[in-house]
């Protein structure tokens, strides 16, 4: 099967414009959107909208004008805009990254020109679709226009708001009012809300044990997860089993056993019995990541190898907070890793903590995010969940008409 001229033409065009985007992002860099802040933002994309349509009031005129709004413009548009989201998706993003990766600027994706020009190209497609519907409204479902719409809404925001996004870092501690943080740029940004952290607490996947080489400081892929008394694995020809197993444990310098202890500092413990699958050879002792209280345990089982335990991994992790608003209220939230707070117009996440001391960290790392498009964008997709119902409802409606008629 064979692509019509319509599609070739279509598709030909996104990729000149994904080869301009790349040659200028090799030229100047990545996309400053400083320029978007407002009103600037405000003021582009009401010019914008103003553009699409003119545009759409003069394609009888300029033929070459109606190809930027067929079908074949807009499949193409979102086929560009659907491969360059896998790729955002797959390739990690770090504004360090070298090599190809990096000079396309598809490790900094939402900063690149090649994917910045295909979605405006995108939203230009959709824009003018819109347009045509708001136009011949009376011949279009009402469901579809509202879908049609709220889509463009979202896009625009996404466009001419990122310049208004404003990201502060705050570093809190437990029961220290935190009030001001810091941006992108490493600039002091005064909150329009004070942060005090009241707790932290942290959940984490189980203790695993690996065989480490103290030579080479490499260590097995296989390891032993230790969930419970007498779990056993064969890692690297040693078979492994969880004799004794405490979750907060603690050893004096002049002990050789570890004690449970329910202190700050506690550290998980394995007393483990390590058996050679060949010759039978078997070793036996405690196993412990330590803390910032109690170094670390290892059981050397052969020259240069010896039974080792991570830092366990954090499985959630939430910060308890009150947050004083510019009134004086009073509001307390918890926090955690895709889980933020809301206040007014910011969000504030969960990002970090302190990881020398795990679980029994003191401070959390939290990002305030501000968006002054978040508005437009809420009405939009609530306009969208509308549109999903009235278009289940009226299709349902149709399906009965049609079976009566028959």
């Amino acid at each position: 099967m064979t692509l019509q001229w319509g599609y070739k033409r279509a598709f030909l065009r996104c990729a000149l414009l994904f080869a301009a985007g790349t040659t200028l992002q090799m030229a100047f860099g990545d996309v400053n959107n400083g320029f978007l802040r407002y009103p600037w933002g405000l003021i582009i994309a009401i010019n914008y909208v103003y553009l699409l349509v003119l545009i759409h009031f003069q394609q009888e005129r300029w033929p070459w004008l109606k190809r930027l709004s067929d079908h074949y413009a807009c499949i193409s548009s979102l086929a560009a805009m659907i491969v360059m989201t896998i790729i955002f998706g797959l390739t990690r993003q770090d504004p360090a990254t070298e090599g190809l990766i990096g000079a396309i600027g598809f490790s900094r994706m939402t900063s690149s020109w090649p994917f910045n020009i295909l979605l405006l190209y995108f939203t230009t497609t959709t824009g003018l679709a819109v347009m045509d519907d708001l136009h011949h409204l009376r011949r279009r479902r009402v469901a579809a226009v509202m879908s049609h719409l709220a889509v463009f809404v979202v896009l625009v925001a996404g466009i001419f708001g990122s310049g208004d996004k404003l990201r502060v870092s705050i570093t809190t501690q437990l029961d220290k009012a935190v009030h001001v943080g810091l941006d992108r740029a490493g600039r002091q940004t005064q909150l329009p809300f004070a942060v005090t952290l009241k707790e932290f607490s942290m959940d984490e996947y189980p203790p695993k044990l690996y065989i480490l080489n103290t030579a080479t400081e490499t260590s097995s892929r296989d390891f032993l997860s230790v969930e419970e008394v007498g779990a056993t694995a064969v890692v690297d020809g040693w078979e492994l089993t969880a004799v004794q197993y405490l979750d907060m444990a603690g050893r004096m310098p002049e002990q050789s056993d570890y004690l449970e202890m329910n202190h700050v500092g506690a550290a998980p413990a394995v007393y483990v019995r390590a058996k050679n699958s060949r010759s039978g050879e078997q070793r036996e002792g405690w196993v412990s990541c330590g803390s910032f209280i109690f170094e670390p345990s290892y059981l050397f089982i052969a020259d240069n190898l010896a039974v080792a335990m991570p830092r366990r991994e954090a499985k959630r992790y939430l910060s308890r907070v009150e947050v004083l608003n510019e009134k004086g209220e009073k509001e307390n939230f918890n926090i955690e890793v895709n889980h933020p707070a809301k206040i007014g117009s910011w969000h504030i996440y969960q990002v970090g903590y302190d990881t020398s001391r795990g679980r029994w960290s003191t401070i959390s790392v939290l990002e305030c995010v501000r968006d002054g498009w978040y508005s437009a964008v809420h009405i939009a997709l609530w306009t969208m969940l509308a549109a999903g119902v009235v278009m289940f409802v009226t299709a349902g409606g149709r399906k009965r008409g049609k079976e009566e008629k028959r």
